[in-house]
C-alpha cells in the first residue's frame, strides 16, 4: 500500500485555444468542455482509494498570477490542499519535478505529476492505470503513461516501450520528438510506440536521486527557492531571485531520456487528450454550438459565443467561430492550430488587452 501525492501543475498560457483562453484565465481554468473547468476535472480524478493506494491531499504549482483562481477553484470543488506553491515566471517542468518531489516531505512516498489542463473521457481508465502504475513505481520507477494512438498525430510526443517489467508496464526504449506525417504513420503502425501524455508516478526519493545525478544543477537552484519561499496567503512563492537562476529545462531533456530507472505504463485509453486545438474541442464537444448562437444550415462547424455577442452562422462548412470578451476568431476547422499565429500577431503590436 502507498500513499499517493497528487501534484498539479497550472502554469500553462493555453494560447492554441484564444480568445477564450487569455493570460488573466487560461483554458486551465476554463470549462472548456462541461460544466466545471479542466482544472476542476483533474482534481476530480485525483481523490479517494484504487486497490491497495490512497490518494493524499493535492498540491498545485502554479504561476503567481493564478492565486486566487487556484485558491476559488480548489475552494469550490471541495478541495483542501496539501500545498500551492507559486512560481514567479516559469522554468519548465525539471524544476516543477524537483519542487514536486519535495512536498510530501516523505521519501518513500509516491509522487503523481501531472498537468491540469488534459481531457479524459474515461477517468475510471486512468484511475486504474495509476493503481498499476504504483506497483511498479513502488519498486523505485519513475513511471510515465503511454495514450494508446487513435490516429497518426504529428502535435504530440511518443514513447517507444522496451522489455516488459511489469504488468502493463514497460522499460522505455525511447523518447520520440514530435514527428512528420510519415513518421507518426510509422508509430501508429507499431504497438509500441504510445503518445507522451506527460504524467510521471514515482517515489520522491528516486525523482531527487535522478535530478541530481542529471541535472544537480537544477535540483539545488529549485530547492533553494523552495527553501526561501515566501507566504502568499495560505500559499508560497518562491524566492524570485533563486528561481531565477533555475535552468529552463523539460524533465524528459533533463532525466527521463538519461536514467536507467524510466518505466511506461500502457498504452492506456482514457479518451485522453491535450486539447490543444479549437479542431480538438470540436471533436469533444458534445454539441456544435455553445452560447448565444444561431446555427442556419451550417455543416462540420464549431460556434461559440461567451453570452455577450451574438454569434449567427448561415451555411457555412467546416468552420470554426470563437466570441469571447471582445473578440471574435472565424478560421477553417483544420487550421485552428494556426490560432498561435494571430497571438504572435497582438504581442507583436502590444495589444496586451486581448491577451
Amino acid at each position: 500500500m502507498a500513499t499517493i501525492y497528487p501534484v498539479i501543475m497550472a502554469g500553462g498560457s493555453g494560447t492554441r485555444l484564444w480568445p477564450v483562453s487569455r493570460s488573466h484565465q487560461p483554458k486551465q481554468f476554463q470549462a472548456m468542455l462541461g460544466k466545471t473547468s479542466m482544472f476542476q476535472d483533474t482534481l476530480a480524478r485525483l481523490s479517494g482509494s484504487i486497490g491497495d493506494h490512497f490518494f493524499a491531499a493535492p498540491s498545485v504549482i502554479g504561476g503567481v498570477r493564478f492565486a486566487d483562481l487556484i485558491k476559488d477553484q480548489l475552494a469550490s470543488a471541495g478541495h483542501s490542499p496539501h500545498a500551492v506553491i507559486l512560481e514567479p515566471f516559469g522554468r519548465n517542468t525539471a524544476a516543477v519535478a524537483s519542487i514536486a518531489a519535495a512536498l510530501p516531505g516523505d521519501d518513500d512516498a509516491l509522487v503523481l505529476l501531472m498537468p491540469s489542463d488534459a481531457y479524459m473521457a474515461d477517468p475510471g481508465a486512468f484511475r486504474d492505470a495509476v493503481g498499476t502504475a504504483a506497483d511498479t513505481a513502488i519498486k523505485g520507477f519513475i513511471t510515465t503513461f503511454g495514450i494508446k494512438p487513435t490516429h497518426p498525430e504529428t502535435g504530440y510526443g511518443y514513447i517507444e516501450a522496451g522489455a516488459e517489467i511489469g504488468s502493463r508496464t514497460s522499460a522505455i526504449q525511447a523518447f520520440q520528438e514530435k514527428p512528420d506525417l510519415e513518421t507518426a504513420k510509422t508509430y501508429f503502425a507499431n504497438p509500441s510506440f504510445a503518445w507522451n501524455a506527460g504524467i510521471f508516478l514515482f517515489p520522491a526519493n528516486t525523482m531527487a536521486e535522478e535530478m541530481e545525478a542529471y541535472a544537480p544543477d537544477i535540483h539545488a537552484a529549485a530547492l533553494s527557492a523552495l527553501g526561501a519561499a515566501a507566504p502568499h496567503g495560505e500559499a508560497l512563492v518562491l524566492d524570485p531571485e533563486l528561481f531565477k537562476t533555475v535552468r529552463d529545462e523539460s524533465i524528459d531533456y533533463a532525466v527521463m531520456e538519461k536514467t536507467q530507472k524510466g518505466a511506461v505504463c500502457g498504452p492506456l485509453v482514457c479518451g485522453w487528450s491535450d486539447i490543444g486545438s479549437w479542431g480538438a474541442i470540436a471533436n469533444l464537444s458534445e454539441s456544435k454550438t455553445v452560447g448565444d448562437v444561431i446555427d442556419v444550415g451550417t455543416r462540420g462547424c464549431y460556434l461559440r459565443s461567451d453570452g455577450e455577442t451574438l454569434v449567427a452562422a448561415i451555411g457555412v462548412e467546416d468552420l470554426v467561430i470563437i466570441a469571447h470578451e471582445g473578440a471574435i476568431l472565424v478560421a477553417p476547422r483544420e487550421r485552428s492550430q494556426d490560432v498561435k499565429t494571430v497571438v504572435n500577431t497582438l504581442k507583436a503590436q502590444g495589444r496586451k488587452d486581448r491577451l
